[in-house]
């Protein structure tokens, strides 16, 4: 009973770091789960940029690429001198400036059209580099339709209707993927982040701490065996890490009582119920590799931190490369979020429920593997103590 109350009076002193993790993972879901909802595929729309385009040729031709840009581009007039051009850049009262250079007729008509325009535009703009590709489809047309015997008028009033044609874009999807994702999906998404920095920070310093030789050798002089301390200690982190993992389930039926109080939301406790043995598991492993509370927050971040960007949590695992994803599926992590993936779109099917429960499983046998490499770190230690 000493040892009970010990581990929790030692607990109180990390409170402050357990908190912290709470804290984030709380930001954390309310951020991803609101964003969540928004994460709907939408039909392709074009953007317009905020461009000024300068005619110095002032031609029919130049005259029909200043109504193409105005028509698809929000056109807003600049001076024409260098010092306005960066300003404007500059402030971002314009991503985009356009030069049509003297000759530009000329050029489009001799099929020589590369130097024909230039451009100024904002570092590294995403949309400065579409715009370029538009405006050279567009001097394309002109010069085909002037190389085919147009009039500069006809060439004009062509390109510009040919502009005109649109194409309706429909993104096509693998069937899971980039779908909206339920509130609950990216509320749990999260939990395995927190479980394993919570629980390791706060119960894998208390039991480092008893493994402290003079402490362990004080324990050591009662009449207190090594197998009900270990039982003790046990169990003991087994109820603080329900605690923490009741929290926020309780948590996660205040906010998305909707959403969680169905069959797939049961899903999702029990698979973070799961995972809770996995980091239960691994914190009692790790606790026999690293020897000081240093070396421990180390752990703890890298640990964390690790299983949360290789496993899929932080980064989408279809935005990974095939090799790092092969590596993933070495992780718990991986098979905690794949489950995760599969409850969200769960509609009660034998191959779903056959995906989930092998999922679940593989998640269980990393536990056990972790808690057996523990155990033999155990007696290796209690060997070497003993000579």
């Amino acid at each position: 009973m000493q040892i009970f109350q010990a581990f929790f009076k030692t607990l109180k002193k990390r409170s402050f770091s357990v908190i912290i993790y709470f804290c984030i993972f709380v930001v954390l879901a309310l951020m991803m789960s609101g964003n969540g909802k928004k994460q709907i595929e939408v039909a392709y729309k074009d953007t317009k940029v905020d461009i000024a385009v300068l005619d110095r040729d002032n031609s029919v031709l130049s005259k029909s690429l200043y109504r193409y840009l105005a028509d698809t581009q929000n056109i807003v007039k600049i001076k024409d001198d260098k010092e306005s051009i960066s300003d404007e850049l500059f402030f971002r009262n314009v991503e985009y400036v356009l030069i049509i250079k003297k000759g530009f007729e000329e050029g489009i008509k001799s099929g020589k059209y590369e130097d024909v325009v230039e451009n100024v535009k904002v570092p590294q703009s995403i949309s400065g580099e579409l715009l370029d590709s538009k405006i050279n489809q567009y001097l394309t047309e002109l010069s085909a339709y002037t190389a085919a015997g147009y009039s500069s008028e006809e060439a004009a009033e062509s390109a510009l209707k040919t502009s005109e044609i649109k194409v309706n874009v429909k993104l096509d999807k693998i069937q899971g993927e980039g779908e909206e994702k339920s509130s609950a999906y990216y509320y749990y998404l999260f939990i395995p982040y927190v479980l394993t920095g919570m629980l390791m920070s706060g119960i894998g310093g208390i039991l480092i701490t008893f493994r402290k030789k003079d402490l362990n050798w004080r324990i050591k002089c009662s009449s207190l065996s090594e197998i009900r301390k270990n039982t003790i200690l046990i169990t003991a982190c087994a109820i603080f890490s329900l605690a923490c993992w009741a929290l926020f389930v309780l948590l996660s039926l205040v906010l998305y009582h909707d959403d969680v109080m169905t069959g797939k939301g049961a899903l999702f406790i029990l698979n973070s119920l799961v995972f809770l043995l996995v980091a239960l598991s691994l914190i009692y492993m790790v606790s026999f590799l690293v020897k000081s509370l240093n070396a421990l927050n180390m752990a703890s971040n890298v640990i964390s931190l690790g299983l949360s960007f290789l496993g899929g949590i932080f980064v989408p695992l279809e935005f990974m490369n095939k090799h790092v994803v092969q590596f993933s599926k070495a992780l718990p992590t991986y098979w905690y979020v794949m489950t995760s993936r599969t409850i969200d779109t769960f509609s009660s099917t034998a191959e779903q429920y056959h995906i989930i429960f092998r999922n679940l499983g593989i998640e269980l046998l990393f536990a056990v593997v972790f808690f057996v490499i523990a155990v033999y770190l155990s007696k290796s230690r209690a060997i070497a103590q003993h000579g």
